[in-house]
């Protein structure tokens, strides 16, 4: 299976958020999404009205972070007993929100724990650990698009970063890619037979980009 996640991060209003997605189903009608899941990780507080809007048609959706905590006084944390729900996938481990590889191992483990599929995240081939069951996330903070410009990586360079996870991972493990995902490198992307995906930023802002990107890797 392959797994094409958006993450949105702090954009969109509500309004914004059902729009995107009333336009994204019509735009995958027609795609055949049995090798493809699509992953849309928007804020937090628009779970429940996406999810009753794309539940329906099969689209799976995700959050950006989870509290490490089962309950407790925990001001502003959102625990996974809280969004289980709604979701199936969470985000863990951003290099935007540059978390120790403990907290980011123990909030895999809650994940874990609640029926979620954690997407872990790893910004550098020392940090790799195995968590059984997890999506791996490979994005090189350089490569990240900042202020809605892309800064890809070669694709060599891609090609190799994959090679070498995929060694220490295994070969049934699922690894996808993250760092400027566009509809200008998708068509490489989408051609390296051991990537199972991608995580895509800034481009999955757009239903009709994010949409082009999903159908690239349902093929």
């Amino acid at each position: 299976m392959k797994y094409v996640i958006a993450n949105w991060k702090q954009n969109k209003t509500l309004s914004d958020a059902l729009a995107w997605s009333s336009e994204f189903v019509q735009l995958v009608k027609e795609t055949d999404l049995s090798k493809v899941t699509p992953v849309i990780c928007p804020p937090t507080p628009f779970l429940e009205e996406m999810h009753k809007m794309l539940g329906q048609y099969g689209i799976e959706l995700g959050v950006q972070d989870i509290s490490p905590y089962t309950d407790g006084a925990h001001t502003g944390f959102v625990g996974a007993k809280q969004i289980v729900q709604f979701c199936k996938y969470a985000i863990i481990g951003h290099s935007e929100r540059q978390e120790s590889r403990d907290l980011v191992m123990q909030k895999a483990g809650m994940c874990l724990e609640n029926s979620i599929k954690p997407v872990v995240c790893f910004k550098s081939d020392n940090e790799y650990a195995v968590v059984a069951g997890a999506i791996y996330a490979l994005e090189d903070p350089q490569n990240i698009s900042v202020n809605e410009e892309y800064r890809p990586k070669n694709l060599q360079d891609v090609v190799n970063l994959i090679d070498k996870a995929r060694k220490f991972f295994g070969t049934e493990s699922s690894i996808i890619y993250g760092g400027s995902v566009n509809v200008g490198n998708v068509n490489d992307l989408s051609s390296i037979s051991n990537l199972d995906g991608v995580l895509v930023g800034n481009a999955s802002l757009n239903p009709e980009e994010f949409a082009d990107i999903v159908r690239k890797f349902s093929l």
